[in-house]
């Protein structure tokens, strides 16, 4: 039910949305600036169509991850076989028909195309490579997801390079790979996201840590039940939750192998009290969900029901592990098909799992704000375009009203002017929080001086440099580094700048929003009190009274009015800057690693003496990556210009979409004003035509500003601004 009401609100948006970008573009009674209203609503039609929750699936090789994924897919799409754990990123989607997307670095050659076409030559699919150059489609005729699986074996599994070497460059140039499904069981918002293993290659590592993580809503995280004292990359687990601020859900699977006494999902004892206890001597934060979960039994019940896997088959399965007494209640069963499968997906405990997922993703997730700030654009622009239909509605039953309204024109011109210097002063103090200054009494450092007061030496030095020193004098670090060829030393230094540069961001942010939010909640009253007047204009007597209060300004913003359309342009033109602080993390790491590597390795210091001679390079290399600033084009960026020049754009941009939405609004009533002047004869004229005309869609804005309405009132704390 939950599940259905969410699509349902999804789907009626998406055509709102589409309704009145239709309006705004065509029709003969919409008044303003058709490309600007067109473009508003086309953007947030986009974000609805594309804001799909993104849950990333993590996990060593061999926890079941696969297993357990096909689960969620129903049915056997993702090869499964302990040599054919997943090697590259894969997006799973729905789709309108079962496909394979390669996305390419560069394009593939010809001959690259006929190896692929060579290699399923004998499963039932057509390659497709024309149109993008970096994509090769791959289309199951079929619709069977045995015939998927053995697609993706040459492409992605670990001993592909082995098995199918004539494919190596087409899979070197694949930098992930898009699973289509026109399967019931993924909804269409929903898009899983199966990794390789956490301790795989570091270029994919740092796309998952940066990139992927950074724009996923929910981590579900893979642990062999039977070795949870031993996971692997705590640090990596620590900075998805600490660093990236993201909810994990940890499941244990394989649980068929554990007795009932050790399954307890509060993490009191057993596995997940082993899991607890590993987070607390770890400093990792431990109120994250854990689940216990038999992928293999879960995928079995699915395969039952769907006719994939026979009775006999799964009766001789020693993997499900079938007690007598089962065995014994199914030899007299009316019915042992149905009640093998429903024994195994009830001991497989995997809808708790999918029932919680999807609870959390559409009640918890703040990113579903998105719905939220959906309805209220929705319910701002239905309003928006009523005025005009009640205006010229007002106006036709009422002529007369026509001599008042050319009276109080002026008036009208008067206080749209007011407004626009009451903006200006808005901006002024705004760009004095933005670029520093001072003005009267309103003094503000600016982004550029709150950022460097972060970026400091000495605070590099206590929150980078003295955590990796400790880290480095534990006993056997030194050790367990050289025989790691250095990349246990190069993981810790990227987890300790990861985490430090993470505070640095949260603090830039809060400082930038707080500002953000300040500035447009007040340009919003003033664009509310313009649309007020606007609504005034077939009510001409009421333009001399229109004056604003405060209280009632807080009456018309409930949902936002204004607030939507102000951030449309701002959120279009800055995109998180993690991604690209993380790669330059990740390369700047690797590279000075790389030259401690070759000059330490030749000599057998002491291990006090190692520390002395690694940390000088190693403090001088992280000062340069953190805080120098070059004019030198051809020099890589430091952390710092990268952040210099974010605070830049983005201030820049709020500022420009502030004076858009503005300028579209005062324009709008002007336009507005001038448009029903210009009719007065034709309106007079073609009275009950025009209200004929009109009716029916004054009753269609109402019906939508009223469900938009309903909507926003559900998530009446999040603010507009999230």
């Amino acid at each position: 039910m939950m599940t259905n009401s969410h699509e349902q609100n999804r789907m009626w948006l998406l055509e709102t949305l589409e309704y009145l970008e239709n309006f705004s573009r065509l029709d003969e009674d919409y008044c303003g600036d058709r490309a600007y209203e067109s473009k508003a609503v086309s953007y947030q039609h986009a974000v609805v169509r594309d804001g799909r929750y993104r849950v990333v699936f993590l996990g060593a090789f061999n926890v079941g991850k696969s297993t357990a994924l096909n689960a969620f897919l129903g049915g056997s799409y993702l090869p499964m076989d302990i040599e054919e754990c997943t090697s590259r990123l894969t997006f799973i989607q729905r789709g309108d028909r079962m496909q394979l997307l390669l996305s390419l670095d560069t394009a593939a050659s010809r001959h690259e195309i006929e190896a692929l076409e060579r290699a399923l030559a004998a499963v039932p699919v057509i390659v497709e490579s024309e149109g993008n150059p970096l994509q090769i489609s791959v289309l199951c005729q079929d619709q069977n997801p045995d015939s998927m699986r053995r697609a993706l074996e040459p492409l992605i599994t670990v001993l592909a390079d082995e098995a199918f070497p004539h494919l190596s460059s087409l899979r070197e140039k694949t930098e992930s790979l898009i699973l289509c499904l026109p399967e019931e069981a993924l909804q269409d918002d929903l898009v899983l996201i199966d990794t390789p293993g956490v301790h795989s290659i570091s270029e994919t590592r740092q796309k998952i840590t940066y990139d992927i993580i950074e724009h996923c809503h929910l981590v579900i995280a893979f642990v062999d039940s039977a070795f949870v004292g031993n996971i692997h990359d705590l640090n990596f687990i620590k900075r998805i939750i600490t660093c990236r601020d993201r909810r994990v859900f940890f499941v244990l699977n394989k649980a068929d192998k554990l007795e009932n006494d050790e399954i307890d999902p509060r993490g009191t004892f057993g596995p997940a009290g082993q899991l607890v206890e590993t987070f607390r001597r770890n400093d990792i934060p431990d109120h994250s969900d854990i689940f216990f979960l038999s992928g293999y039994r879960a995928l079995s019940a699915l395969e039952l029901d769907q006719k994939r896997l026979s009775f006999e088959e799964a009766l001789a399965d020693n993997k499900l592990m079938l007690p007598t007494s089962i065995l014994e209640r199914l030899e007299h069963s009316d019915t042992p098909e149905e009640d093998l499968s429903a024994f195994l997906m009830g001991q497989s405990r995997f809808p708790l799992l999918k029932e919680r997922l999807m609870d959390y993703l559409i009640n918890e997730n703040k990113s579903n704000a998105v719905f939220t700030r959906a309805a209220r654009f929705v319910y701002e622009r239905a309003s928006d375009y009523l005025i005009t239909i009640s205006n010229t509605l007002a106006l036709a039953r009422n002529p007369e009203k026509f001599i008042e309204l050319k009276e109080n024109r002026d008036l009208l011109n008067n206080q749209m002017a007011t407004i626009r210097t009451e903006v200006d002063s808005i901006l002024v103090r705004y760009n004095i929080q933005f670029h520093g200054g001072q003005q009267d009494e309103v003094f503000g450092p600016g982004y550029d001086a709150h950022l460097r007061a972060q970026l400091t030496v000495p605070l590099i030095e206590s929150e980078i440099i003295q955590p990796l020193l400790d880290w480095l004098r534990k006993k056997g670090q030194l050790k367990e580094i050289r025989q790691g060829n250095f990349h246990p030393l190069a993981a810790q230094l990227e987890h300790e700048v990861d985490v430090f540069i993470t505070g640095v961001i949260k603090k830039l942010r809060a400082v930038i929003e707080t500002n953000e939010k300040r500035t447009s909640e007040e340009v919003s009253r003033q664009i509310s009190r313009a649309r007020e007047l606007r609504a005034a204009l077939s009510e001409p007597e009421r333009l001399v009274n229109v004056a604003w209060d405060a209280a009632q300004s807080e009456e018309k913003n409930v949902f936002g009015s204004a607030g939507a359309g102000l951030n449309t342009f701002t959120g279009k033109s800055i995109s998180s800057v993690i991604p690209a602080v993380g790669a330059a993390i990740g390369v700047g790491v690797g590279g000075f690693m790389g030259t401690i590597r070759g000059w330490v390795a030749r000599f057998a210091w002491s291990e006090e003496r190692w520390i002395k001679k690694i940390m000088p390079v190693l403090r001088q290399e992280t000062h340069k990556l953190l805080m120098q600033e070059t004019q030198e084009e051809s020099a890589s960026e430091s952390v710092l210009t990268m952040l210099l020049n974010y605070s830049q754009r983005r201030g820049e941009a709020f500022e420009q979409a502030m004076r858009k939405e503005l300028e579209h609004v005062i324009e709008t009533v002007q336009q507005e004003c001038e448009s029903l002047l210009s009719r007065e004869m034709e309106i007079r004229r073609e009275q009950d035509t025009i209200i004929e005309r009109l009716k029916p869609k004054e009753a269609k804005l109402q019906s939508i500003r009223e469900r938009a309405e309903v909507m926003a009132e559900e998530d009446p704390e999040t603010s507009i601004y999230e």
